[in-house]
């Protein structure tokens, strides 16, 4: 049996945007299952994302652990947690990496051009230190160029695809880009960092570079941040064989 795929997903979202690659690989019998982090809850850890994690990995064997954007922060903490034993390897799409002994928020002021220029603009910040989006602002900035990239390969309703991509966004905390990651050493478990080439969000050219982790097998995805919603079969079959050769 291949291992259980545990989808984690980045800022602003839900397991939900997940869905379309949940469907095609349950579709192929493989165990599948996208967390819902407390990534809106004022104050929420690392450690409070990864109970998450773990409650979703639950008692089954071997897993494959999979962290889009800031997700990337939560997956190796929550391999870190699990042990190489249960898990059986680490998927990181378009994501942050920690760094041990820093904050992602030191990391970004020690290296520039992590984020890709322009990223950013129109979010609106409530006194509880949380961010969100309008509709507006999301699919202008947080979701640009996803409309050309569903259109320019056929996909009929783009317009509405990313609609409801941007009706599903909420607001997120930043307490674990500011705290230390709980991260000691990158776990000894086989990884897997996929660059999207037309990404508009981390900047591709430090996912290719300063972003990797040594021994770590780097795959590059034509298109943007999103590729959950613009290319899932291509992202469904490398999660597939990730799985089946490591169950």
């Amino acid at each position: 049996m291949s291992a259980r795929v545990v989808l984690v997903h980045g800022a602003w979202h839900d397991g939900s945007c997940w869905a379309p690659v949940v469907d095609l690989l349950a579709a192929q019998d493989h165990d599948v299952v996208a967390v819902d982090l407390p990534s809106d809850r004022p104050g929420a850890t690392t450690d409070d994302y990864v109970d998450a994690v773990l409650a979703a990995v639950g008692d089954r064997g071997r897993v494959v652990l999979v962290g889009h954007s800031l997700g990337g922060l939560t997956v190796p903490v929550a391999a870190q947690r699990l042990g190489p034993d249960r898990v059986a390897a680490l998927v990181l799409v378009a994501a942050l990496v920690p760094l041990p002994g820093s904050s992602w928020a030191d990391r970004t002021r020690a290296e520039a051009g992590i984020m890709a220029p322009g990223f950013g603009r129109g979010q609106v910040r409530a006194d509880d230190g949380t961010t969100s989006w309008s509709p507006e602002a999301a699919a202008g900035n947080l979701y640009a160029g996803v409309v050309d990239e569903l259109e320019s390969d056929g996909t009929p309703d783009a317009q509405a695809a990313v609609a409801a991509a941007v009706a599903a966004v909420r607001p997120q905390d930043w307490t674990v880009t500011k705290e230390v990651t709980p991260l000691t050493a990158w776990p000894a478990v086989p990884t897997v960092q996929v660059v999207c080439a037309g990404d508009r969000v981390v900047d591709p050219q430090w996912s290719r570079t300063g972003a990797v982790v040594p021994g770590a097998e780097v795959v590059e995805l034509a298109g943007g941040h999103f590729p959950m919603l613009t290319r899932p079969a291509e992202l469904a079959e490398l999660l597939a064989a990730v799985a089946g050769r490591a169950g």
